[in-house]
């Protein structure tokens, strides 16, 4: 390597169509203005020197032989053994990526809290395949059994409907209608979810039928281009109607008893991040969220990726 490598990855939110987008359902996912951003610099020491921060702290450290990219040291066992076998996967896809085994330091810098689950692994993903010059698709197909809408946002600034067909996907850039852009607040709710586990349980059990897959495919572009609240409100209700019953969960709005309006999961189902529409104006909005003890709140000019 000769010189210095500067990366950037978007993280994601998925709107519509969780769960069922691993099944050939069309799914709405904003590309986030929060993600990680890699540096990579030579270093006279012969190791892989690994470094992950988000705001005011280091959450992730770990030395890696830069050969075969075993671990050597590390502050997370768990996280440094998934890094090595992403590592030594994408080398088998580039034979020729890193093949100097120089000593290196990598530094992924987030701007956001990783607790937030916006994408710190899809991130990661997308940078270590920029990185290698390798299809960050065919990369993640040997990491996890995830649908990829991930990976499609994390070089993305606009909305996205992503479908898959097999191991083919299709991606087309979209912009939200009026209602979602007047009458919607994102807030993370603390309670970050497991994706793999999620992601077996849901493809386990597949109740669902050829006629849910429809439906949440038309939700997807309804809920984008609603004009109207009232809309917007009444196809929130069903998406998260029809979800609820296929995995067998309350509905995350008995959690936020009074709020003038609706909320949706957004992703791993009462997770991450909700959707909260309302027509209230926002200065009260914003206040019922802080009391329901919410402290991290978005408009989507916001939290979406800027262009």
């Amino acid at each position: 390597m000769e010189k210095n490598i500067d990366l950037r990855a978007n993280g994601k939110l998925l709107i519509a169509g969780e769960y069922l987008v691993l099944a050939g359902a069309k799914a709405l996912a904003i590309p986030l203005k929060f993600g990680q951003h890699m540096k990579v610099k030579v270093i006279p020491d012969p190791v892989i020197r690994w470094t992950s921060h988000e705001p005011g702290s280091t959450w992730f450290t770990c030395d890696l032989d830069p050969v075969d990219f075993k671990v050597l040291g590390t502050d997370n066992p768990v996280i440094a053994s998934r890094l090595s076998f992403l590592l030594k996967n994408a080398q088998r896809m580039n034979p020729s990526f890193h093949e100097e085994a120089n000593g290196i330091s990598v530094d992924i810098e987030a701007n956001y809290p990783v607790g937030w689950g916006l994408g710190s692994s899809s991130t990661l993903i997308s940078l270590i395949a920029q990185w290698a010059a390798i299809d960050p698709f065919s990369l993640i197909r040997k990491i996890f059994d995830g649908s990829g809408y991930d990976i499609a946002c994390a070089d993305r600034t606009e909305l996205i409907f992503y479908q898959l067909d097999g191991n083919k996907h299709a991606i087309t850039e979209t912009t939200a209608g009026k209602a979602l852009r007047d009458h919607s607040w994102f807030a993370g709710l603390g309670n970050k979810q497991d994706s793999g586990k999620e992601v077996y349980s849901f493809l386990k059990n597949k109740s669902f039928s050829s006629e849910d897959l429809n439906r949440i495919s038309e939700l997807s572009e309804l809920i984008c281009h609603a004009v109207e609240f009232d809309d917007l409100y009444r196809l929130v209700n069903e998406h998260e109607k029809i979800i609820g019953r296929i995995l067998k969960r309350e509905p995350v709005a008995l959690r936020f008893k009074g709020f003038p309006g609706t909320v949706k999961s957004l992703g791993a189902w009462g997770g991450d991040f909700a959707l909260f529409v309302s027509e209230e104006e926002p200065g009260i909005v914003r206040e019922k969220l802080k009391h329901y003890g919410l402290k991290d709140i978005f408009v989507l000019d916001e939290i979406k990726a800027i262009s």
